[in-house]
């Protein structure tokens, strides 16, 4: 009997830490939410950042190519 508690104690720990291992973080905690919620936060953030410098030297270079476009006379 002591045989199979100690069996039964080991596989427990050893699928725990799997179960941990293969998560990442303890479910229970909502602190792994927060930092998920964070950083997807971050990346969202970075993205409009990109995206508004991008647009922004888009038009830039509109204006640059075509100045008669933007209602400026032309050299």
């Amino acid at each position: 009997m002591g045989r199979f508690i100690t069996l039964l104690m080991g596989a427990l720990i050893v699928g725990g830490l799997a179960y941990y291992t293969l998560k990442g973080a303890n479910p229970l905690s909502s602190k792994a939410d927060v930092q998920a919620q964070q950083g997807l936060q971050k990346v969202r953030n970075e993205a409009k950042r990109i995206e508004e410098d991008s647009q922004r030297r888009a038009d830039e270079g509109v204006k640059k190519a075509d100045p008669v476009e933007v209602g400026q006379p032309s050299e």
